[in-house]
């Protein structure tokens, strides 16, 4: 299908995290597409931001890309608070004609209803069973971002920049639109730089993101959706700079087997069996490893929510995930029926950011976004589930915006990479490629 040859060509893939290439997910056909406005983790404006701005192309990308999968709708689903983008593109549904048709579908305000899963059985009313994909239930997830990279990258412009959010201990926090490749250090500074002397830096929103490394925090991908700075004695970083040893010994000694980091985690409230609490209980013995944690999405309800004790279930349910894969294991698991008062279980965005002392940072969707540029990028060659790209450049030679730089390896899972500024290549290998502005 040509569709999906230029999406492939365009570089589009999952801007959500895991950066599944779209024209991957968008070759099986579904009933239904879904767009994943709800923007997941507490703090992050940039879907927000992009749907009020631009939401003519957005209705349009659904409808495209519900024809893509033969889809018979398409469904932009969003949070029932989000009063201006709805008005938005209510008034926008109104003057269009789309085929397939496209309507809203409003999500109430909890964490992590932006979690596919939890979003699909919001909309459909379907669930996906355990370590199943919305495929599964003929359903296809796709965000707002890559919606719009998508509308874009079927008119022949592939994906260059990123729309970030920059939160926290900042001075000038926004939205960001930076090119693909740009130092994280760099977007910092010119947000105004950092309001405290001593910080550490979440890649990401600040129940899932990774602690970025101090020297060298990256640079800005296709999947990072925000930039989020907090003080370094932040309860964010002591729980993510926690030893194993530590999260053992407070297990062993402080778990009471509550059982409430089960009774609110999302997945459990569809029906799916994990069950963190025995995670738990299995970690403190030190002599077994409990199957439910492979279901675990790391989410950070858990931990970060649940726990009346402070404890590590999302550290711990990671670790034991790792060994079971590092074993082959491969247990199998059957959905459930989901608790009784299941949705009165969930967990509100407000008390989430209250609750992890991150409220001071919310801020309102700004009304425009702030375009960066700079002279150098380190441009990775993987930003996507699967192989990396190849580098199809060498040292020396001239590239513009928008040429390919590294082809997704012929029979494989992957994305092209493309160049975000125009320039001469400095370096050209299987990590990254650099380029310097002319």
């Amino acid at each position: 299908m040509r569709e999906l040859d230029l999406l492939a060509s365009g570089g589009v893939v999952g801007g959500g995290g895991a950066g599944f290439p779209l024209h991957k997910k968008l070759s099986t056909p579904a009933e239904q597409l879904l767009i994943n406005g709800a923007e997941c983790e507490p703090l992050l404006k940039s879907d927000q931001y992009l749907m009020l701005t631009y939401p003519a192309q957005l209705i349009e990308a659904a409808s495209k890309l519900a024809a893509i999968v033969s889809a018979r709708e398409a469904i932009i689903c969003l949070k029932d608070h989000y009063a201006p983008q709805i008005a938005a593109l209510k008034e926008t549904l109104s003057k269009a004609a789309c085929t397939p048709p496209v309507r809203l579908h409003l999500l109430p305000t909890v964490y992590p209803i932006g979690d596919e899963q939890a979003l699909l059985h919001s909309a459909t009313g379907k669930t996906v069973p355990p370590g199943a994909l919305p495929g599964s239930v003929g359903c296809a997830v796709v965000s707002v971002s890559t919606a719009l990279n998508a509308l874009r990258a079927l008119d022949g412009k592939p994906v260059t920049s990123r729309f970030v959010t920059v939160v926290g201990e900042i001075r000038n926090p926004g939205v960001y639109r930076v090119p693909v490749g740009m130092s994280v250090n760099e977007v910092l500074d010119r947000a105004g730089g950092a309001t405290v002397p001593d910080y550490r830096l979440v890649l990401g929103g600040p129940m899932m993101g990774p602690l970025a490394d101090r020297s060298d925090p990256g640079v800005v991908t296709k999947t990072l959706g925000g930039i989020l700075v907090l003080p370094s004695e932040h309860t964010l970083v002591r729980h993510a700079l926690l030893s194993m040893d530590q999260a053992r010994i407070r297990a062993r000694s402080a778990c009471i087997q509550c059982r409430t980091c089960t009774d609110l985690c999302p997945r459990h409230l569809l029906g799916h069996p994990i069950y963190p609490h025995l995670t738990m209980r299995a970690f403190a013995a030190g002599n077994r490893l409990e199957p439910s944690a492979m279901l675990c999405m790391e989410c950070g309800v858990c931990e970060l929510y649940a726990c009346p004790m402070g404890l590590n279930p999302r550290r711990i349910q990671q670790t034991q995930k790792a060994e079971l894969r590092a074993k082959g294991e491969r247990p199998s698991f059957e959905l459930k029926d989901p608790p009784a008062l299941a949705e009165y279980h969930q967990a509100p965005s407000g008390r989430i950011l209250a609750r992890i002392h991150a409220a001071r940072y919310d801020i309102p969707v700004p009304a425009s976004a702030v375009p960066l540029t700079t002279n150098v990028v380190r441009i990775p060659m993987r930003q996507h589930i699967g192989a990396p790209a190849e580098p199809c450049v060498t040292p020396g030679s001239t590239v513009k915006k928008g040429d390919v730089i590294g082809r997704m390896p012929a029979n494989a899972l992957g994305a092209d990479i493309h160049a975000s500024i125009c320039g001469t290549v400095e370096q050209a290998d299987k990590s990254c490629v650099v380029i310097r502005a002319s």
